[in-house]
Order: C-alpha cells, then sequence, then structure tokens
C-alpha cells in the first residue's frame, strides 16, 4: 500500500501485440516506432526531437522524489516503529483494563509495557514524586499518539 507499484524500469525492444498496448496505456512508458530504413543520424535527431518534447531530465544524483510518487498512500512524516509499538502497547494495555472494568494507575501501566523515563533529581523524597509525574507524563504522550495515529489512518493520513 505504501510501496511504488512494480513497473518494467529497462528500455527494451517490444516483440508483441500485448506488450504493446500495456506500454501505450503506461503512462510511465514512452513508446516509440522506429523504421528499420532510416539511417542513425535520422534515428538520433528523431529520438532526440521527441526526448526534447516529451521528457525531462534532472542532472545529478537520482533520487526516490515522494512528489512524484505512484503509491496508493503516502506517510506525512518518517516514523519511527519503537515509538508506535510502545504507544499501541500502552493504548492495548488501557483498552484491556477498560474492558475487565479495572483502573490501572499510569504507574502501574508504564511497569507492565516497559516504559522507562530518567530521573535527575538527588532528593529522595522529591525524587519519587518527580519520576511517578514524569512516568504519568510519557505514558500519557503514549496514549494520545496511538489514538491521533487510528484517528489519522481513519482519515487516510498516516505518519
Amino acid at each position: 500500500m505504501f510501496a511504488e507499484p512494480t513497473t518494467i524500469n529497462k528500455v527494451m525492444l517490444i516483440e508483441d501485440r500485448d506488450t504493446a498496448i500495456q506500454s501505450a496505456d503506461d503512462e510511465s512508458s514512452l513508446l516509440i516506432r522506429i523504421p528499420k530504413a532510416l539511417t542513425r543520424r535520422q534515428i538520433d535527431m528523431s529520438i532526440e526531437r521527441i526526448f526534447s518534447k516529451e521528457m525531462t531530465f534532472e542532472k545529478g544524483r537520482q533520487t526516490r522524489n515522494p512528489t512524484r510518487s505512484n503509491a496508493r498512500y503516502s506517510l506525512t512524516n518518517p516514523i519511527k516503529v519503537e515509538t508506535y509499538k510502545m504507544a499501541f502497547d500502552v493504548y492495548e494495555h488501557i483498552l484491556l483494563a477498560n474492558s475487565n472494568e479495572e483502573k490501572v494507575s499510569n504507574y502501574k501501566l508504564a511497569k507492565a509495557v516497559g516504559l522507562k523515563v530518567g530521573s535527575r533529581t538527588t532528593d529522595e523524597a522529591y525524587d519519587k514524586a518527580y519520576e511517578h509525574r514524569k512516568i504519568s507524563v510519557a505514558v500519557t504522550r503514549k496514549k494520545k499518539t496511538a489514538i491521533d495515529a487510528i484517528s489519522n489512518v481513519v482519515e487516510g493520513k498516516f505518519g
């Protein structure tokens, strides 16, 4: 769904009617008829004229340009699989707790999915409360990431 459709990306001699029809219908191909009676110079000049009219060539290294993509869907932003994995793990645990009519704290949820958040303070009493708040915020963000991703997919947006 996100990949480019497979196409024949090579110059080839068309030897049958079906391939000629397929090439003529393909917008990414150019079908040229060359009479064998012409000289090489005439053929080169004709092909050059056709190329200048029908095609544009870019200088430099060839890269895949997302604006020229023929994929059915495209990503709006690059994604980090680990981020979405953790977000959906959190979301699944929340759904499971809701289906069992349980209330689960963000701290317990973080422990269940293995979400770790570093702490910077040295005071023992303050450190514990600070750690719980940081974990709670991290779990809330992961939950929001999952909910946003699901709602975007419904709208046809990916990434």
